[in-house]
């Protein structure tokens, strides 16, 4: 007879477990200041929360991964010259618990095409840490990719936390909610100069020579990519017409303001690209609809601006007409190149096997780059095929195209803001390290979790065996 979350004997071994670590982590912060022993307070808890409200720490863990909580105030360790972050001992601690958690339960999951990649990457990952080892590659290099990839579990913790369409629309709603309350502060931080996303880059808005004083460029940290999707979903949702406009457009409205703070022509970018793709996804009758809403949008904005803050409608303009100045100076571009031109050289030398997790592709060129910049890539793929070989490229090129297929089987609202949400990663990782940085990887995992987890719910009507 297989055992369940509400045996005896389950409890039992949950409350024991969950004393040992309270004594542990209490006996351990004693030694530091009352300020440390109650930051280390949070693990045993959190432990807590992971036994017995599953879904809720691993949205929890989304929160403190994305950086929406300050890292004063999280725990980390010392290990071998770095620093464990609460984040990854939080994912280790729920991908254990998850695992006992299937072990003990007695439903299980069907499998899905949108795994197969996954698998395999798996498997890349071994063969890759085996040649990383054998080459002698920096232990701390290897452990910081390492712990890069080690969020693509974040799609099975989701997978196994959800379970029934209520669990789907509040994790969703989580994400909203979270993005509008994102892009205010961002807002509220441009205009004010007050910082209050600690961990998100906050500095005055530079353009060319020009230093803009009254006016910041407020990133949205770890959170940006869930931001554009909560837009994407919103959109969707109003053009039809499954949510009101009483609510859609001010919270539209609020993320358009968010995103626009950042002052990133990359992210307008890709924001555009991704409403592009979504529309065209679903018709010409609602292509026509978005974009209505987004030019009703933009002429709120531009009417705000122009009344409250003029100077926000000027910077907007003169930071998407400076795209050409910039690019002639070439700087961030021509290290690009320099990057390219050194890994192809690399790759040549092992097209199969690759380099390994940690190699050093590159050697230190002056005093100004970074130590770790020899090992890193901007180019997603160059970094994938450098670590995993030529095969490596397989994986994201797989994983794109099941998202794809699985976006358009579905076709509904949820399928078609997650697929075109996904697809912004996939093209900008030409030129930016989605792929090879744990907020992009966090992020992608978040969807293919969401994807799966919603192909899984509406092809069966089976309601959860146990609930937390």
């Amino acid at each position: 007879m297989t055992a369940t979350l509400k045996d005896p004997f389950i409890n039992k071994l949950f409350i024991f477990l969950s004393v040992v670590f309270i004594v542990m982590f209490i006996g351990v912060g004693a030694a530091f200041a009352p300020v440390q022993l109650a930051i280390f307070s949070l693990v045993p808890i959190f432990f807590i929360l992971a036994c017995w409200q599953f879904r809720i720490a691993v949205l929890v863990m989304l929160v403190l991964a994305c950086g929406l909580i300050p890292k004063a105030l999280t725990p980390t360790i010392p290990l071998l010259g770095g620093r464990v972050r609460a984040e990854d001992m939080f994912l280790i601690m729920l991908v254990i618990i998850g695992a006992f958690r299937l072990i003990v339960r007695a439903d299980r999951f069907k499998s899905s095409p949108l795994w197969y990649p996954l698998y395999y990457f798996a498997v890349l990952v071994v063969f890759s840490l085996l040649i990383a080892f054998f080459n002698h590659n920096k232990l701390k290099y290897i452990m910081f990719e390492t712990r890069t990839i080690f969020y693509w579990f974040y799609v099975a913790l989701l997978f196994i936390s959800i379970k029934c369409e209520k669990h789907l629309r509040t994790t969703l709603n989580l994400i909203i909610i979270l993005s509008t309350l994102v892009a205010a502060v961002a807002v509220f931080q441009s205009l004010t100069g007050i910082q209050i996303l600690t961990d998100a880059r906050f500095s005055p808005l530079i353009t060319g020579a020009d230093v803009n004083r009254n006016i910041n460029r407020s990133f949205l940290g770890g959170f940006q990519a869930f931001v554009v999707f909560s837009f994407v979903l919103m959109l969707v949702r109003l053009v039809r017409r499954e949510i009101s406009p009483y609510i859609a457009l001010p919270v539209l409205l609020m993320i358009a303001l968010g995103l626009i703070a950042t002052f990133g022509r990359g992210v307008w970018a890709a924001t555009f690209v991704v409403v592009f793709i979504a529309s065209v996804w679903l018709g010409w009758r609602s292509f026509v609809r978005i974009w209505a809403v987004l030019f009703f949008i933009a002429s709120m904005i531009a009417s705000i601006s122009f009344l409250i803050v003029p100077e926000l409608l000027d910077a907007i303009v003169s930071r998407t007409m400076s795209v050409s100045d910039e690019v002639q100076k070439g700087e961030s571009w021509d290290w690009r190149v320099i990057e390219i031109e050194h890994g192809i050289k690399t790759i040549k030398k092992h097209p199969i096997r690759g380099i390994g997790l940690g190699g050093e592709y590159m050697p230190v060129l002056n005093k100004n780059m970074a130590e770790e910049q020899t090992a890193m890539s901007h180019n997603s793929y160059l970094y994938i095929a450098l670590k995993f070989g030529l095969l490596g490229l397989l994986f994201p090129a797989w994983l794109a195209v099941v998202v794809l297929l699985k976006t358009k089987q579905i076709g509904d609202t949820l399928s078609i803001a997650i697929g075109s949400a996904f697809m912004n990663p996939v093209l900008i990782g030409y030129t930016q390290m989605e792929w090879a940085q744990m907020f992009g990887v966090l992020f992608m995992a978040t969807m293919v979790g969401l994807l799966a987890t919603h192909d899984r719910l509406k092809n069966t009507l089976k309601e959860p065996k146990s609930i937390g």
